[in-house]
């Protein structure tokens, strides 16, 4: 396994879907290669979010950031009623450990005749790890969120701003509108990107975040 850190400073260069996007966007990816077996990936996730955590450390005090995963859940129970009943974080708590994941909210959402569930929830640092190997299993459905130390806290401000944008039309999250969006107002937006034996946190911000 091969672990290295690569800093961008126009991500609209290295990320054809970014294209259209504002020059200023930068990226810090964590990435890692000749990831050849399953336990690979899985050392790799806590290793990128080591990496991750250090290079915000560099600029100001881990405790000064506020960190929210945005989720999207789909109907798999052949029964809307069911879904109704475990909507977004009661599913997720099914398959997950989610102490620390805070003020959380969920809000049902229509794509078409398809019933979904969108969400936010605050984390801290120590949940880091956890938060990327959420978005690592779906990056479609999961997306990291970093405010640097000038914002207080407002899951719903920015949930609200993610339901204005809408989900795509196979029900993902808006990730493309979401980084030219919210970099724009100085924070941060991570998603995973992967081939077949390559993986990597991908960290987009502009000047105002770091």
């Amino acid at each position: 396994m091969k672990t290295y850190l690569e800093e961008h400073s126009d991500a609209t260069r290295i990320f054809p879907w970014l294209a259209d996007a504002s020059s200023s966007i930068r990226c810090l990816c964590a990435v890692g290669e000749m990831l050849l077996f399953p336990e690979d990936i899985v050392q790799f996730k806590q290793i990128s979010s080591e990496m991750f955590r250090d290079k915000l450390a560099k600029k100001h005090a881990l405790s000064t950031y506020r960190f929210y995963v945005v989720v999207c859940v789909g109907n798999e129970f052949q029964s809307k009623r069911i879904f109704d009943y475990y909507k977004l974080w009661r599913l997720l708590e099914r398959e997950e450990m989610l102490e620390g994941f805070i003020s959380r909210i969920e809000v049902p959402v229509q794509v078409g005749k398809e019933p979904y569930y969108v969400g936010i929830a605050e984390f801290g640092i120590e949940q880091l790890t956890t938060a990327i190997e959420m978005i690592s299993d779906s990056p479609a459905m999961y997306t990291i969120i970093c405010a640097n130390h000038d914002r207080p806290s407002h899951c719903q401000e920015l949930l609200d701003q993610v339901l204005d944008i809408g989900l795509t039309e196979s029900g993902g999250l808006p990730v493309v509108e979401m980084v030219t969006t919210l970099t724009a107002q100085g924070y941060a937006v991570c998603t995973w990107g992967s081939s077949s034996e390559e993986q990597e946190l991908q960290c987009f911000y502009t000047a105002a975040f770091l």
